[in-house]
């Protein structure tokens, strides 16, 4: 009998290391076990793709993948962008049902959530720290606004 799969879907970035909250995310709820696989999957920019995200629950056995729409709004990406990947996965993978979660939107944690990160905030300047650990993810991108620069790990 298959696996049910949760599929983390964001539509990823340019900036080096942007993903890496988002794969914490799946991270922990692995090792909560909220459910059998948990993957994540870009629309453009970074890796795993959605497709190669796809493959990889297939691959563990998962025969229904929750798409979880990381996004706080049904815009775009989920309305138009997010359907025409589901409909290329289900020619793929045809024995695998495909079912999605609704966007984040409105949740009465998201205001403590807010307040939480509001609580923290700091100076632009510290935001070089943040830009430092994103050049630690970096790969061979010359989209992403930090290839060439000092912090970038990756030669020009």
């Amino acid at each position: 009998m298959g696996a049910d799969a949760i599929l983390l879907f964001s539509h990823g970035s340019v900036l080096c290391g942007a993903e890496r909250n988002l794969l914490a995310l799946a991270a922990r709820m692995r090792a909560r076990g909220d459910a059998a696989i948990v993957e994540v999957g870009f629309l453009n920019y970074t890796e795993p793709l959605f497709a190669t995200a796809v493959s990889r629950c297939v691959a563990q056995g998962a025969t229904r993948i929750v798409i979880a729409p990381y996004f706080l709004v049904s815009g775009k990406f989920v309305v138009q962008e997010l359907p025409a990947v589901i409909d290329a996965a289900r020619a793929e993978h045809p024995g695998v049902t495909f079912v999605v979660g609704d966007v984040i939107g409105f949740h009465p944690a998201l205001a403590e959530a807010i307040l939480s990160s509001a609580a923290s905030a700091r100076p632009t300047a510290a935001w070089r720290e943040e830009l430092r650990i994103a050049g630690e993810s970096c790969r061979e991108n010359p989209k992403c606004p930090l290839h060439g620069s000092a912090v970038c790990k990756v030669p020009a």
